[in-house]
């Protein structure tokens, strides 16, 4: 830890302790377990929060923070404008107190005071660090309050600093864990319907996806339709659901893609599977294929897909003339056309021959 650190025997059991259970983590509450005595009591902080970087990617992170959840609770949309956020994110994996990051500025002229007060604190110090595997690898965040008058000393800040990569390691264990488990349960979800199914977060973005899902979205969409390899009209679709107070009934969260005679029905709903600030939707994604096979469609009039529809079903001439209020010749002339365009030697040889493989 360096030899301009010094500490009691008491402090010195607490680290070790702390050290020991940072090894075995396997949750997030694990980790503010593991290191909550360190900071409180040797560090003197009075407040600890811990914040951890969502498994689903979306923005935003899971928090870990008994006593300050008020605080932090809806932090993403300001955090670009709290001094501390705004400090960490340019010194990553650098401890660092409430006097270095605002140079002279007084806390209590700063945004982040006053929504400590609205809170029902009155943070007056901070020790704080953003914790980054790499540069690109986001993991969380760890952040020390005070309410008190005393502030945060340049031992806590170089303690801090010391434990970083242990509890960069302790997260990254813990994430990894978590992501396994979160995408076996949103598979696990998925796999409650027979159809292709798919995960998408608040923005759009793929989670998890069932293995049919892909080869049904390369068959329906091209490539500049896709973002993230998702289809755009998807993408503004779950942003604008997202945007609503509540869940629109089953029949405006639909969305239809007719193509010849198939369509595509993609139906979208919040997903089953819950975590603290992960909003998530499961999207349903059915092909409604038409039952002849497609060469053969294709060199049939509207009229005569009607015609031959009702003979997949087993309609005679006239049940097929009342159907379609015709009369029984053309219903006739209908199903002698559509035998001469398909090559189908009779009704048994159209609904044998003629189905889709």
């Amino acid at each position: 830890m360096g030899t301009a650190l010094k500490f009691t025997l008491r402090e010195l059991r607490l680290i070790r302790e702390m050290e020991r259970r940072l090894i075995g983590v396997r949750t997030f509450a694990d980790i503010y377990k593991a290191i909550e005595d360190v900071m409180l009591l040797v560090c003197k902080a009075e407040h600890l929060a811990v914040g951890f970087s969502h498994v689903d990617n979306s923005p935003g992170l899971e928090w870990e923070a008994p006593t300050v959840k008020p605080l932090l609770q809806g932090y993403s949309p300001w955090a670009h404008r709290c001094f501390v956020y705004q400090y960490t994110l340019s010194q990553p994996n650098r401890a660092a107190r409430d006097g270095v990051m605002l140079q002279g500025i007084p806390l209590e002229r700063t945004e982040t005071f006053d929504r400590s007060l609205r809170a029902g604190l009155k943070l007056r110090h901070v020790l704080a660090t953003l914790l980054f595997k790499t540069r690109s690898k986001f993991l969380g965040g760890l952040a020390m309050y005070k309410e008190s008058a005393s502030e945060f000393t340049l031992r806590d800040e170089l303690l801090l600093q010391s434990f970083i990569p242990s509890i960069n390691e302790a997260v990254d264990t813990v994430q990894a864990f978590e992501a396994e488990r979160f995408r076996g349960d949103l598979l696990s979800a998925l796999s409650r319907e027979p159809w292709a199914g798919m995960v998408l977060n608040t923005l759009g973005r793929r989670v998890e996806e069932t293995g049919t899902a892909r080869d049904v979205v390369n068959r329906w969409f091209t490539p500049k339709e896709l973002s993230h390899d998702v289809p755009e009209a998807w993408v503004s679709f779950v942003k604008w659901l997202s945007s609503l107070d509540g869940v629109p009934p089953p029949d405006q969260r639909t969305l239809e893609r007719p193509r010849g005679h198939d369509t595509l029905k993609v139906t979208f709903k919040p997903s089953t599977v819950l975590r603290p600030g992960c909003t998530l939707y499961e999207v349903r994604i059915v092909e409604e294929l038409h039952w002849m096979r497609e060469e053969w469609a294709r060199k049939l009039s509207p009229k005569q897909i009607e015609v031959a529809d009702l003979l997949n079903k087993g309609a005679s001439d006239e049940d097929i003339a009342h159907e379609l209020n015709l009369s029984l010749h053309t219903a006739k002339d209908h199903t002698k056309e559509i035998y001469r365009r398909t090559g189908a030697d009779g009704r048994l040889d159209l609904v044998t021959r003629g189905k889709r493989s």
